[in-house]
């Protein structure tokens, strides 16, 4: 969590309520904007500089190791095409299709995001009509059907158990914004750009409404009981 600088002047203990009360407002924000439950993607921050997830977009996904929590990185391609994954499958729709580097966890296990009118058994629904599916067979049977149109053949993935990655987080590492197909299947090279300037354009407007609720002078100890009212 980013910080908010205050100076203070009077008594010690106006100096603790001051910082309990910023802690408590942001924490209140920060826990609308980390709902990891609901179709999301990760982006990463500016600050976010391990070289296994810059600049990397990741959407969620339900999880087949719970309670860890999976995502797929969406934006980085691979050298792989999708023929190569699956040279003993045939009647491939889009053989040369770009394959994605999921992440660095098991990146021998593929997976299959699409978009499919319908819902297919072998697959697991992650938001509206967008569905994942795992499994050399499950994702052979999306890869020979011609109704598919917008599909990511996804090598690897990332994984968290969530108290870590809510940590990661609230540290500034990532942004959590609602998933929305046509960003999933929209040309990765520009969709980190796109999706942190958002992301930033949230936390200015986050920071900008603390600030209006903060205190709106200093305070000398003495009557901090009635300045200390968000309003």
């Amino acid at each position: 969590m980013r910080g908010f600088g205050i100076v203070l002047r009077g008594r010690v203990v106006v100096a603790v309520i001051i910082t309990a009360l910023i802690a408590s407002l942001a924490t209140s924000r920060n826990a609308q904007a980390t709902d990891l439950t609901t179709p999301s993607f990760l982006v990463a921050t500016r600050e976010l500089q391990d070289p296994l997830f810059v600049h990397s977009v990741i959407l969620m996904v339900p999880s087949t190791e719970p309670p860890l929590l999976a995502g797929l990185i969406i934006n980085t391609p691979a050298q792989k095409r999708v023929r190569d994954l699956f040279p003993e499958v045939h009647d491939l729709q889009r053989p040369d299709e770009t394959t994605y580097m999921g992440g660095p966890v098991e990146p021998d296990e593929v997976s299959a995001i699409f978009r499919a009118s319908s819902a297919q058994s072998s697959a697991t629904r992650v938001f509206d009509d967008v569905y994942v599916a795992n499994g050399r067979d499950a994702i052979a049977a999306v890869l020979k059907d011609p109704r598919i149109t917008e599909l990511r053949v996804i090598s690897g993935k990332a994984q968290w158990l969530h108290d870590q990655l809510l940590g990661e987080v609230m540290a500034g590492a990532w942004y959590v914004i609602p998933a929305k197909a046509d960003l999933l299947f929209s040309d990765p090279k520009d969709l980190w750009s796109t999706l942190v300037k958002g992301g930033d354009l949230q936390e200015a407007e986050v920071r900008t409404d603390l600030e209006m609720k903060l205190p709106y002078r200093l305070l000398d100890g003495t009557n901090w009981q009635r300045r200390i009212s968000p309003n």
